[in-house]
């Protein structure tokens, strides 16, 4: 987790599978979050729609087998 390279003041979450299966899990930052984006591993957006986000502010992910996921969160 770090703030955006860009200095816009959005957070940066790299996540990964490790254990070779499939998993299904929620971010759930401290902070209120307006949108949440898939990047590539430079933090470029990729031409993926926004992620949709819960009702509580959490972030729905499902992660594929050794999968490396970069999330952008803009506050």
């Amino acid at each position: 987790m770090k703030l955006a390279d860009d200095g816009s003041g959005d957070v940066v979450v790299r996540l990964y599978e490790s254990l070779g299966g499939r998993a299904a899990t929620r971010l759930r930052p401290a902070f209120a979050v307006a949108e949440a984006r898939t990047t590539d591993l430079l933090e470029r957006p990729l031409p993926e729609p926004p992620l949709a986000l819960a009702d509580d502010g959490a972030v729905p992910l499902a992660l594929r087998p050794f999968q490396v996921l970069t999330l952008r969160l803009r506050r």
